[in-house]
């Protein structure tokens, strides 16, 4: 410990601080940067459903917590100068991993590394692999800030520990928004990694710089300060019970964090710019939380202190289930939010300022501010509890924060693997809140709470759980349907399934959506765009003995994929694996045969994952390789209008084979062009693209649908493919060979549709910019 007379001066700690927390932020910008990189680059090994997103999240938490731990045991036996130095090491590190990161997630491992298959525990290993080394030195990075200053008492330091978090909390905030609305935008996902790279050279550089100045004030006596001996920590009773708060709430809080983000991607209508909102949001709460707990914790005694974590902690869980029951219940009984009930049973997303910032603002800060601000100010004030050993600051750091890890991960895997599938989202909610009353018989136990109070909590506590709705009726309320029989769904780890029955003259239609977004429409003659996107080009094809469509959805492409008497075997592979279960309850229901007939076919093979992974990994061939239509703008829309896409379809046709696209936007026109030499093009809606030179003979296509076979198969969904295939005669034309369409083009790592901003946004920003103009 430093001689008192050796400490810095007031002022000379206010710019040390000052500076430090700066650079910490920067910090904090490039790691959630990262993130968002990294796994964007790590799923096109891994696969883009759910299951292989939390495997990578919990991969990068993993990381950390072992950084913490170690983090956490050096701090302690080094110097404050060293301990400044192993930041700066730690920063060099990451920047100089970020620099050949592509290379390693995205050239090797996507490209040429090893075939995990459906081996889970081999695929999260070799994703914690190649994450290992920056995500420990970024764990590593707070226990040794924690200990390179001395700055005053116990008091002081553990607000100097909550002021650190509060700031690279706050740049995480910052960094998850800019990277997914501004740098990919701007710059793709390769070129946005040297921004990371900056920020972290900055780090280094001024660490480095303030350690030099600070000697300036302190001489060598730094050096000469021995380190803390490096025994375990002893796990006395107050230890051992806050590892226990920490694995708990890091439980809650992953578990809440996915709960949030499944509810709020179905109210919004999720694209590719929602969860980097979101994310922004959840974090800039909590970062601000842990500022207000820093402060409130001044001048406080033990005793208060501990109450007021008890009472966070206690309306953390009641506000969570209070605010989600009293949404639900509101939300079609009040006049004033009858336009978002209307919205939420709507197909399209709208991102106008009417709904989105409702959508985008309003309803999260209800949902997750006043959580997430008192998971922040909890930190704070246990930091101002646990640590009363500057001997001990590093150690109490790193294992608490690895201990919270933990838990996170255990809350990650529990909710994807048992929670979602088995409880529901609602009744995971419910267990959630219901950890309230552990809380309330605390805080009666220690005595900050009179026994009326305690029955007064409690029974709001109580109260909060029963409001919450049970899932089926959860789930229909936020999709604003208002009748029980006019709903179908089924949630599990991928997704959020749902079919809504609109009442039309004598009939019902049956509208697919996923995850809030409306996807395609039953009966099947109702949907022209999905028929003829599977069944225009197995007509065209001389002999599709085998064929392959991406995405079930409501099963209309794959009607039309599965007309021809010569198709042998039908693939179609489905990223939400509940979707057929749905189709199901829905064809028994309404009594579609044609839906059953299709899911029954004997030809058909459904493989219930994500389908460019699955085309990447297997060997097969096909004659034919559709995609189902899907908004430009939906997340990792990117991985099927890229490049890198096209060019696997490629490599998977069969000599003479087709690859089939929808045509969105003027980019997927280039980008397809660029990666087929033969393509036919449907302006505005369909592409075909080949190996070898593409003949159209409408002779053969008019005779192929007056074969008994399709006329019945057709006929049995009630469609007239001759009317509909007829206008394309004259629509569907062959380009020239080796035709290269002028234009930007989409590729994995700069996915440029994905990320353009939505019209209503560009609308809004052309009038603001005209109002400047104008004349006052």
């Amino acid at each position: 410990m430093l001689p008192t007379a050796l400490l810095p001066s007031r002022l000379v700690v206010r710019l040390t601080l000052a500076v430090l927390l700066g650079l910490f932020f920067l910090s904090g910008f490039a790691a959630l940067l990262y993130q968002v990189i990294w796994q964007r680059m790590l799923v096109f090994y891994t696969g883009s459903d759910t299951v292989s997103i939390s495997l990578i999240v919990t991969a990068f938490m993993s990381g950390l917590g072992i950084g913490y731990l170690v983090g956490g045991r050096l701090a302690d036996r080094s110097r404050p100068a060293t301990n400044l130095l192993y930041f700066v090491v730690a920063e060099l590190g990451i920047l100089l991993f970020a620099a050949f990161s592509k290379r390693l997630l995205y050239d090797w491992l996507y490209e040429s590394g090893p075939a995990a298959g459906e081996n889970i525990l081999l695929l999260y290993a070799l994703v914690f692999g190649v994450l290992l080394v920056p995500t420990f030195l970024m764990g590593v990075s707070l226990p040794v800030l924690s200990r390179a200053f001395r700055l005053g008492d116990m008091g002081e330091q553990s607000r100097y520990i909550s002021l650190l978090y509060f700031v690279n909390t706050l740049g995480a905030a910052f960094g998850a928004l800019a990277t997914g609305v501004v740098l990919v935008r701007a710059m793709g996902y390769e070129r946005a990694l040297w921004v990371g790279m900056v920020f972290n050279g900055l780090c280094a550089v001024g660490a480095l710089a303030l350690g030099l100045w600070l000697r300036r004030f302190t001489g060598s006596a730094t050096e000469k300060v021995a380190g803390a001996r490096t025994e375990p920590l002893s796990f006395t009773p107050t230890l051992t019970a806050w590892s226990v708060q920490y694995a708990l709430s890091g439980f809650a809080a992953l578990s809440l964090e996915l709960i949030w983000f499944r509810i709020l991607e179905t109210l919004i209508k999720s694209v590719s710019l929602t969860f980097s909102i979101l994310l922004a949001i959840y974090l800039g709460s909590m970062a601000l939380g842990t500022a207000v707990g820093s402060w409130l914790t001044r001048g406080r005694s033990a005793a208060g202190r501990e109450r007021i974590f008890l009472l966070a902690q206690l309306g953390l869980y009641l506000y969570t289930g209070l605010s989600v029951g009293i949404f639900v219940n509101a939300i079609s009984r009040m006049d004033s939010l009858r336009y978002l009930w209307d919205y939420f049973a709507s197909y399209e997303p709208n991102l106008s300022l009417t709904y989105g910032f409702p959508t985008y603002v309003l309803i999260p800060m209800f949902l997750l501010f006043v959580p997430t601000f008192l998971m922040g100010l909890s930190f704070s004030v246990s930091q101002s509890l646990i640590q009363d050993k500057y001997e001990e600051v590093g150690r109490k750091v790193g294992w608490l924060q690895f201990i919270n890890i933990v838990g996170s991960a255990l809350g990650a895997w529990w909710v994807t693997w048992v929670g979602f599938p088995v409880f529901g989202t609602a009744m995971l909610l419910k267990g959630i809140a219901a950890f309230g009353f552990i809380y309330c018989l605390l805080l009666f136990s220690r005595k900050y709470l009179s026994l009326f109070g305690t029955l007064g909590l409690t029974t709001l506590l109580l109260l909060a759980v029963m409001i919450l709705p049970g899932n089926f009726r959860l789930w229909r309320q936020l999709n604003g349907i208002p009748e029980d029989d006019r709903f179908l769904y089924d949630e599990n780890q991928s997704g959020l399934s749902i079919i809504k029955l609109f009442p039309e003259e004598n009939t019902r239609i049956g509208v697919v959506f996923a995850n809030g977004l409306g996807q395609s429409i039953m009966p099947y003659h109702r949907d022209a765009i999905h028929t003829l996107l599977g069944g225009l080009p197995v007509l065209i094809h001389p002999n599709p003995q085998k064929v392959a469509v991406i995405g079930l959805g409501s099963s209309g492409t794959l009607n039309g994929i599965a007309a021809r008497p010569e198709t042998r075997e039908i693939v179609c592979f489905e990223i939400m694996s509940n979707q057929p279960d749905v189709l199901s309850e829905y064809a028994a229901q309404a009594g579609d045969t044609a839906i059953a007939r299709v899911l029954d076919d004997r030809r058909l093979r459904l493989v219930l994952h994500d389908g460019r992974y699955q085309l990447r990994t297997m060997p097969d061939r096909y004659d034919v390789i559709e995609a189902d239509a899907l908004r430009p703008n939906s997340a990792f829309s990117g991985n099927i209008y890229s490049l890198e896409y096209f060019q696997l379809l490629k490599e998977r046709l069969k000599p003479g084979g087709m690859a089939v696209s929808w045509c969105p936007t003027p980019r997927v026109l280039t980008t397809f062009c660029k990666a087929f030499p033969y393509v036919a093009y449907a302006e505005g809606f369909m592409l075909i693209g080949s190996n070898q030179p593409i003949r159209i003979d409408w002779q053969a296509v008019r005779e192929r649908l007056n074969h008994p076979f399709t006329k019945a198969h057709f006929g049995r969904s009630g469609i007239d493919m001759t009317g509909l295939v007829a206008p394309y005669e004259g629509k569907l034309t062959v380009l020239a060979p080796g035709n290269q369409v002028a234009g930007e083009v989409n590729t994995d790592l700069y996915p440029r549709d994905e990320y353009s901003l939505p019209e209503e946004w560009k609308s809004a920003y052309r009038r603001y910019r005209g109002y400047l103009r104008m004349p006052f």
